[in-house]
C-alpha cells in the first residue's frame, strides 16, 4: 500500500564549497555588474540586520554559522528519508538555462530514465564563489549517478495527462553536467557525508524563472513568457499526490529551493532578498496556511524574488491533498548569502 512523506529543503550551492568562500558572492555580483558598486560600498544604505550579519569580518562568521545550520538541515532530511526508506524520491526543481534553452522551455517536465550521470563540479567551482575547491576536495571530473524510476515516471506521466495536465517529458539530459543543479545538488547534499544515495529519483522540472529566464540565466535582455501560476503549480502537486496515493510505492515528495533570492529582488537592487516576504511564507507554513498558497499571485512571487518558491508550492499542493501538516526542522534567514532557506518534513 502506498505511503507518502513530504520534504522541503534548499539546493543553495553554498555547501558545495568551503564556508570561507561564501562572502565572495556579493563581491562577485558587484564585479559582474549585477549589484551597483556604490550600493555595495555604502553600508549606510543597507538594512541594519544586513550590516550586523556582515560584521567586521565581511561575513565570515555568519558564513560559518549559516553553513553549519544548512549541513545540519540536510543531514536531518537524510535521516528522515532513511527512516522512511522510500521506493521513489520525486523532486520538484528548476532549470536555469541548463537543459532547457532557446529551443524549448516547458512549464513542467517529467524525467523518465534508468540513470543519469551528473558532473556537479565540471568546469571548476569558480562561479559566484571564485574558487576551484569543492567541499570534499574531489576532482572536478568527479561524477554522481542519479538512479531513476522509469516505470514510476512513465506511469505518473500518463496519470497527469489523464488529469488534464500537459507536462513535457525527457528521457535524457542535454547539459554536459547532466541533470540541472536543482536536482543534482539535492542528491549531493542529501549525501553530504558521502555514504551513497541510491534511492530512485523522478525529477519534475518547474519553469520557476519564467519571464526572468533569458534575462537572468541566459544573460540576455529579452523577457520570456511567465512561469506557470502558483495556482497551476499547486494543482499539479495535488495531482501528483493523487497518483502516488493509489500507487504501490512508498514515495518521498521533495520541494527543492531556497526562498526569496537577492539576485532576483529588483526592488532591493538585487543586493539582498525580501526577508519580510519570506517571514510571511514561513508563518503560513508553520500555521498550516500553506494550504492557501494557490491563492498567491505570480506577480507577488516575482516582486519578492521568490521565483523558485514555486517548487515548494507544488509540494504544498501535494501535502494539502493528503491533509498533511508541516514539522519545521529549521528556518535560516540571510541578507548576505542570497536567500533564506527552510527545512521541513510533512506527514499526517
Amino acid at each position: 500500500m502506498a505511503e507518502i512523506i513530504g520534504l522541503g529543503l534548499s539546493h543553495y550551492p553554498g555547501p558545495l564549497v568551503p564556508a570561507e568562500c561564501w562572502p565572495r558572492m556579493l563581491k562577485t555580483n558587484v564585479e559582474k555588474g549585477r549589484i551597483p558598486a556604490d550600493l555595495y560600498a555604502d553600508q549606510a544604505r543597507w538594512p541594519q540586520p544586513m550590516v550586523r550579519e556582515w560584521g567586521n569580518d565581511e561575513g565570515l562568521s555568519a558564513a560559518l554559522t549559516h553553513h553549519q545550520r544548512l549541513i545540519a538541515g540536510h543531514r536531518e532530511m537524510r535521516r528522515r528519508l532513511d527512516d522512511f526508506d522510500p521506493d521513489i524520491v520525486l523532486v520538484w526543481g528548476d532549470d536555469q538555462y541548463e537543459n532547457f534553452r532557446k529551443d524549448g522551455v516547458p512549464a513542467f517536465c517529467v524525467y523518465i530514465f534508468d540513470e543519469i550521470v551528473c558532473r556537479p563540479f565540471a568546469n571548476g567551482m569558480k562561479g559566484p564563489f571564485r574558487t576551484e575547491r569543492n567541499a570534499w576536495d574531489l576532482p572536478t571530473d568527479s561524477t554522481i549517478t542519479v538512479r531513476g524510476h522509469r516505470d514510476g515516471a512513465a506511469a505518473l506521466m500518463k496519470s497527469l495527462l489523464s488529469q488534464d495536465f500537459d507536462p513535457a517529458y525527457a528521457f535524457e539530459a542535454r547539459d554536459e553536467k547532466g541533470l540541472s543543479h536543482a536536482f543534482a545538488y539535492t542528491a549531493l547534499f542529501l549525501d553530504y557525508d558521502r555514504r551513497g544515495f541510491d534511492y530512485p529519483v523522478i525529477p519534475l522540472h518547474v519553469n520557476c524563472y519564467g519571464s526572468q529566464m533569458m534575462k537572468t540565466a541566459a544573460r540576455e535582455p529579452m523577457l520570456s513568457p511567465p512561469s506557470p501560476s502558483p495556482r497551476r503549480c499547486f494543482a499539479l502537486g495535488a495531482a501528483v499526490a493523487r497518483f502516488f496515493k493509489s500507487s504501490p510505492w512508498r514515495v518521498a515528495l521533495i520541494g527543492s529551493s531556497s526562498w526569496s533570492h537577492g539576485s532576483l529582488t529588483a526592488k532591493h537592487q538585487r543586493l539582498y532578498p525580501d526577508i519580510d516576504a519570506d517571514r510571511k511564507r514561513f508563518g503560513e507554513l508553520r500555521s498550516g496556511a500553506f494550504r492557501d498558497w494557490h491563492r498567491i499571485e505570480l506577480a507577488e512571487i516575482e516582486e519578492s524574488g521568490q521565483n523558485e518558491f514555486l517548487n515548494w508550492i507544488c509540494l504544498a499542493g501535494a501535502m494539502s491533498e493528503l491533509g498533511y501538516r508541516a514539522d519545521i526542522v529549521d528556518y535560516v534567514e540571510s541578507y548576505i548569502f542570497n536567500s533564506s532557506k527552510c527545512f521541513a518534513v510533512f506527514g499526517p
